[in-house]
């Protein structure tokens, strides 16, 4: 799978190759990796299926108006929303995130978060 950055937390040209904070990529398979702070997992989600939370500024950037909630992100009332996804096992893209612990990443289609893009609408 093909990784595009799209923006992260830690816009530091020393995080990169490898940032370890919350970070937003877009995939050749119409989709996004967003990489964030573990949740609790919830009652009811699927063994594939998992939760970050990140910051709202990482997926709008001010000022586009934050859309109305949805079936894969929750705005928790303290700037950050909670992303459901399926969870990352990719063992390539696993290796290139470099997730430090207490972190994770979710898949999420792009036609559940068309504004994070706006070239995707």
């Amino acid at each position: 799978m093909r990784l595009i950055r799209l923006r992260g937390q830690c816009d530091d040209p020393k995080c990169d190759p490898k940032p370890t904070c919350p970070t937003l990529y877009l995939t050749d398979r119409a989709t996004l990796i967003v990489q964030g702070w573990i949740v609790t997992e919830e009652p009811g989600l699927t063994t594939a299926g998992a939760l970050v939370e990140v910051p709202l500024s990482l997926l709008w950037e001010s000022p586009t108006p934050l859309p109305p909630e949805n079936q894969a992100f929750t705005l928790t009332g303290r700037g950050t929303a909670i992303v459901r996804g399926r969870r990352v096992t990719d063992t390539e893209v696993l290796d290139r995130l470099a997730l430090p612990e207490g972190e994770s990443a979710v898949e999420v289609s792009l036609s559940l978060l068309p504004e994070v893009v706006p070239s995707a609408r």
